[in-house]
């Protein structure tokens, strides 16, 4: 067990002792699952309160400040939620279950004893129970439709509508006319007394099971299959034993055979992918190649979208997931969206129309990324370098940033990156005029 004077070392070092100064995402992070753990401990003695207290105003004051990343933020406000529901979370944590505590929920869900489960699964009690006993763990011996406790397994009662069992432990099918009974011999059974002609060393039983054979010289007509259905006698009683006419054998009629009609093999359609699945795929991937930076697989996959219409939206998502990234990975998408630039997957246009689209909502994530109007302007730095883009549609990027300061930031990190690389100098003395419209809108 860890010490109290450590634990407030601990909040303190990942807190950081100046106020002013925002802590690192990861001890923000860590400091929230820390409260989580031990929160409730730390509110337990009027003393440790009182010093919890100081590391809450803390937290509060992270869930205003603008340099942490919105997801840290709220982060931090469930914490804070969760002291004040008194370290209660609102959701019941899900944990694995044993097979131990499944049965027992399984015991008491059925209202089984204790340990039914256990001996169902063992199979004991079978040698000391009775044939036919339905005791819970007891398995029968010699009875069918027998069954267990749950529905299907050894010890079950018999179902309406199962077969009944007479005195020769033979099944019968019951009829709504018939009384149930417990099968132990008490139900009224069907004997089929054979008639003069048939042969004494031969059991009726046998017949209605389908065994072939020949009676008589006669062939049964219990055995003709089902060309015709049988009449049911009107002599046949139940509880009474009576003979039974054998009807005369009746011929099948052959059936003329008819060929199967082939169907046309339908060519399979190709499932466009709506999108959602679009986004869904592109946030994958894109987590996947910031994650190992592997041009090729990258590309692949965007091959694998096959959707060129979406390509626009693409583009915006690429750069939206990586100025979000901590540190940004905007290195990494100006040479992605290079790269898929150079093997023809995307055009200029799409890449024109995919940063205007990021530009639109720029104001907004600029409140909660403040450095991310500087990167995207040295993304389009590096988009210009290889051709996708021009300082013309760099203008219309800038009409639609509202803000100055997002304005002149993007214009200063697009120019920083062209300047800094020899064939920058060719793109600026190329495109000298619209740049110069880039100046005058920063006026």
């Amino acid at each position: 067990m860890v010490t109290e004077k450590i634990v407030h070392h601990i909040v303190q070092e990942l807190l950081g002792t100046d106020n002013k100064t925002c802590p690192a995402e990861e001890n923000v992070e860590a400091i929230c699952q820390f409260f989580k753990t031990i929160g409730k401990q730390l509110d337990e003695s009027t003393k440790a309160r009182r010093i919890n207290d100081l590391y809450i105003n803390r937290l509060k004051e992270l869930t205003t400040n603008t340099q942490l990343a919105p997801r840290l933020r709220f982060m931090v406000k469930d914490v804070l939620d969760l002291r004040t529901n008194s370290w209660i979370p609102r959701r019941e944590e899900v944990k694995a279950k044993t097979i131990t505590e499944i049965h027992s929920e399984a015991e008491k869900t059925l209202g089984l004893r204790r340990g039914a489960t256990a001996s169902m699964r063992s199979g004991r009690g079978v040698a000391s129970e009775s044939p036919g006993s339905t005791s819970p763990g007891a398995y029968p011996g010699h009875r069918p439709g027998a069954g267990g406790m749950m529905p299907g397994m050894p010890g079950t009662r018999k179902m309406p509508g199962m077969p009944g069992i007479d005195s020769d432990n033979w099944e019968f099918p019951r009829t709504r006319s018939m009384p149930r009974g417990n099968g132990s011999g008490t139900q009224p059974s069907v004997r089929i007394k054979p008639s003069a002609g048939m042969s004494p060393s031969l059991n009726p039983r046998l017949l209605p099971q389908g065994s072939g054979g020949l009676i008589s010289g006669r062939p049964s007509a219990l055995l003709q299959g089902s060309s015709a259905p049988l009449s049911r006698p009107s002599n046949l009683v139940y509880g009474t034993e009576t003979a039974v006419q054998v009807p005369a054998p009746v011929k099948s009629v052959p059936i003329a055979s008819t060929s199967p009609v082939l169907e046309k093999p339908v060519a399979p359609v190709a499932v466009k992918l709506n999108m959602d699945d679009l986004k869904r795929k592109t946030s994958s991937l894109l987590e996947e190649y910031f994650s190992v930076l592997i041009l090729d697989e990258a590309l692949q996959c965007v091959e694998e979208l096959n959707a060129p219409a979406y390509y626009p939206e693409f583009v915006k998502e690429a750069i939206s997931l990586a100025l979000e990234k901590s540190p940004p990975c905007f290195e990494p998408v100006g040479k992605f969206l290079g790269f898929l630039l150079t093997k023809k997957v995307i055009s200029s246009s799409d890449v024109g129309t995919g940063c205007l689209l990021y530009a639109s909502i720029l104001d907004d994530v600029g409140i909660d990324l403040p450095k991310a109007p500087y990167h995207f302007g040295e993304v389009i730095g590096k988009l210009a370098l290889v051709g996708g883009l021009d300082f013309k549609v760099v203008q219309e990027i800038l009409k639609k940033v509202e803000d100055d300061r997002y304005q002149k930031a993007i214009f200063d990190g697009a120019m920083k990156n062209v300047a800094s690389t020899p064939s920058g100098q060719s793109v600026l003395d190329s495109q000298a005029q619209y740049i110069e419209g880039c100046k005058s809108l920063l006026q």
